[in-house]
């Protein structure tokens, strides 16, 4: 047994069991994986790792369970293991590799970690076990330790949630977690909070200009999954600074002096796709690397999907509560695509944009 030391939950103890899987390579390399990618250009305190928010996500799981004996303790160590795919930077790179869940299920099939895995379940029971409502539902421990700990190291007020009253209001009925009445109020809160920190830090604009040069750079250095997948920050930006490419380089190092490219298109109208992929075909054949179309996913909020037990009647959370009815709504007020271009170039992209968006 051993005992951790961490800011948002204080002493996580990790038995004999977790401390052989945390100490293999593959769960070591998240140390160098950032939670947050580039958005310490713009909070400089987000520096935190996959590494520190899988052992939270574990201690969160292992606490539901605690509440609820009938869980499978598989699925806490799955949760400690949620996060084992993720590429350098986290979700930035998932523009060009397939997302990391699959890069997950690589490790455990073929990583020395899957060794460790085999002396208490088959291969197959514990890839099932990392779809299991307690790791990837509505309400789970991944959210629950993810908006309170980034909300905590980027240093914004709107990560306030009621983990106590949520952990202590979950009941598992065999097949699914359920919130009680009682924490329907903290389920809003936690609602309320991953809507607030989508414009503030996950869709920050500098964050997305920052994200999309980082992909350009490793899309023109010809980088594949199969090199990515075991890579952690320190490799892939030792690969980025030692390119061959002239342009590999310059972008890597802009980065790194936060000399990012400007904002040119900033907007919320959504584009038909046949439109879109003509914009980036031209835009990329007339200034190349030199401006970028960055055109991310609309934000899902599955926790509105929460089953809640209310007055003896398992609902949604959405039947159940008008403030959650009103932030999916007013989820696409957040969302935002753009065009950035080096600051040489603003002037030309501006008058591009302005000629093929009429």
């Amino acid at each position: 047994m051993k005992l951790v030391h961490d800011p948002i939950h204080g002493g996580i103890e990790l038995d004999d069991f977790a401390v052989r899987l945390i100490d293999t390579s593959e769960f070591q390399r998240l140390r160098r994986i950032t939670q947050l990618g580039l958005a310490f250009l713009v909070y400089p305190s987000a520096r935190h790792t996959r590494f520190e928010h899988s052992l939270g996500t574990f201690y969160l799981a292992k606490r539901i369970a605690e509440h609820n004996p009938e869980i499978e303790e598989g699925a806490v160590y799955a949760a400690l293991l949620h996060d084992l795919g993720h590429y350098p930077f986290s979700h930035t790179l998932e523009c060009l590799f397939p997302r990391h869940e699959e890069n997950t299920r690589w490790f455990v099939r073929h990583g020395k970690i899957g060794d460790i895995i085999r002396e208490r379940h088959s291969i197959g029971e514990f890839l099932k076990l990392l779809k299991h409502p307690l790791v990837s539902g509505d309400i789970d421990a991944d959210r629950m330790d993810y908006l309170v700990r980034d909300a905590y190291y980027t240093g914004v007020a709107y990560g306030i949630v009621d983990l106590e009253r949520l952990i202590r209001n979950l009941r598992w009925d065999g097949k699914r977690l359920v919130l009680h009445e009682k924490g329907i109020m903290a389920g809003q809160n936690l609602l309320l909070a991953r809507s607030m920190m989508y414009p503030t830090v996950y869709y920050h604009h500098t964050v997305r200009i920052g994200s999309a040069m980082l992909c350009k750079a490793v899309e023109l250095e010809g980088i594949e999954a199969e090199e990515i997948r075991r890579m952690d920050e320190i490799d892939l930006v030792a690969k980025l600074r030692g390119s061959e490419k002239r342009e590999v380089r310059e972008l890597i190092r802009a980065i790194e002096n936060r000399r990012l490219y400007k904002r040119v298109v900033w907007s919320g109208e959504r584009l038909e796709p046949e439109l879109l992929d003509e914009l980036r075909k031209e835009l990329e054949d007339e200034f190349g690397p030199l401006a970028l179309l960055d055109y991310p996913e609309m934000p899902k909020f599955e926790e509105r999907n929460a089953f809640v037990e209310c007055n003896g009647e398992v609902k949604r959370l959405s039947e159940v509560s008008p403030l959650v009815r009103a932030l999916v709504e007013a989820k696409e007020s957040h969302w935002r695509w753009g065009i950035y271009a080096r600051a040489d170039v603003v002037k030309r992209v501006r008058e591009f944009a302005s000629k093929n968006l009429k």
